[in-house]
C-alpha cells in the first residue's frame, strides 16, 4: 500500500506540476514509471536534462530514455519514504519493488528549474553496479518478450546487436536470414498475439559480457488453425556496447527422445 501522497491521480499530479510544486513534480515522475507511461514523464523533464549515477556520468535526455526508461518494464512500484526540498533541489529516499517481487532502496537528488526537472543524480543503496546491469539486462529481455507478444518486428530487433547470432528451433543450424525478415515471416504464421512467457530467468556476467537462461512457454494459434503450446530452453548472450546492453546470441532448444525415434520432446512441461 502506497502513502496517499504518492498515489494521487496522474492528471492531478501534472496539474500541480504546472503550479511549480516540486514534490508533486517528483511524485509524477515515479508514477509515470509505475504506469510505464512515457508520455506522462516526457513533459516533466527539461530538454537539457542530465542524469548521473555510479554507472552514468551526466548522460543527456536522449540517452536517459534509451538507458534508464526501459527499466520501467522491470519495476513494479515505488514507496517514497522521505522527500526533502530546499530551494530548487529535492532529495528522495524510496523503496522500489521489481516485477519479480524483489526490493531495493535508492536515494535520488533532483534539480528543478522553470517547473521541469533539469538534473537527476542517483545514489545506490543496497544496489551495486552489478545489480544495475542485472536490472538493465532483464529490461532488455522484457522488451524483447513483449515485442514478440505484440508481433512488433522493430521492437524485437532493437534489442539485438546487428551481428547477433541465432540458434533457433527452426532450421537452419544457424539463422542466415536478416533478423527483421526472419521475424516478419515467423509472425505472419500466427493469427492474433503470441504467448511468450519466461520462467526462472537467471542472469550472470562480468564487465561488458553477460549470459542468461530461462524456460520459455510459447503459445498461439497458427494461420492454419493449429494450436501451438510448447515449452523450450532458452539461453541468451549479451554484450554491452556504447553503454547499452544488447542480445548478441540467442539459443533455443528442446530435448529429443533417446528411444530411437529421434522425436523432439515438445510435450514436456516444467
Amino acid at each position: 500500500m502506497f502513502p496517499h501522497h504518492l498515489t494521487i491521480p496522474l492528471s492531478r499530479a501534472i496539474r500541480d506540476t504546472a503550479m511549480n510544486s516540486i514534490p508533486d513534480l517528483i511524485r509524477a515522475v515515479f508514477r509515470a514509471y509505475e504506469t510505464k507511461d512515457r508520455s506522462a514523464i516526457e513533459p516533466l523533464l527539461a530538454h537539457d536534462l542530465t542524469f548521473s549515477s555510479p554507472v552514468d556520468d551526466h548522460i543527456d535526455r536522449s540517452t536517459y530514455f534509451q538507458r534508464c526508461w526501459p527499466n520501467s518494464e522491470y519495476l513494479d512500484s515505488f514507496e517514497i519514504e522521505r522527500l526533502l526540498v530546499e530551494g530548487n533541489e529535492a532529495i528522495v529516499r524510496y523503496k522500489a519493488t521489481t516485477r519479480d517481487g524483489r526490493s531495493f532502496r535508492n536515494v535520488e537528488c533532483f534539480t528543478v528549474g522553470d517547473g521541469k526537472i533539469r538534473h537527476i543524480e542517483v545514489y545506490f543503496g543496497s544496489d551495486t553496479a552489478e545489480s544495475v546491469n542485472d536490472g538493465e539486462i532483464k529490461s532488455v529481455v522484457a522488451a524483447w518478450a513483449d515485442g514478440i507478444r505484440r508481433k512488433d518486428v522493430r521492437s524485437v530487433a532493437d534489442q539485438f546487436l546487428p551481428d547477433s547470432v541465432g540458434f533457433y528451433l527452426a532450421p537452419p543450424l544457424v539463422a542466415d536470414t536478416p533478423h527483421e525478415e526472419n521475424l516478419a515471416d515467423w509472425f505472419a504464421t500466427f493469427t492474433g498475439s503470441i504467448g511468450h512467457d519466461l520462467r526462472d530467468l537467471t542472469i550472470a556476467g562480468s564487465g561488458d559480457v553477460a549470459w542468461g537462461h530461462a524456460l520459455l512457454h510459447l503459445t498461439g494459434t497458427k494461420t492454419d488453425g493449429e494450436q501451438t503450446d510448447v515449452w523450450y530452453r532458452l539461453t541468451l548472450g549479451f554484450r554491452k556496447v556504447a553503454g547499452f546492453w544488447k542480445i548478441a546470441h540467442a539459443h533455443e532448444s528442446v530435448p529429443f527422445y533417446m528411444d530411437g525415434s529421434d522425436r523432439a520432446a515438445i510435450d514436456l512441461k516444467p
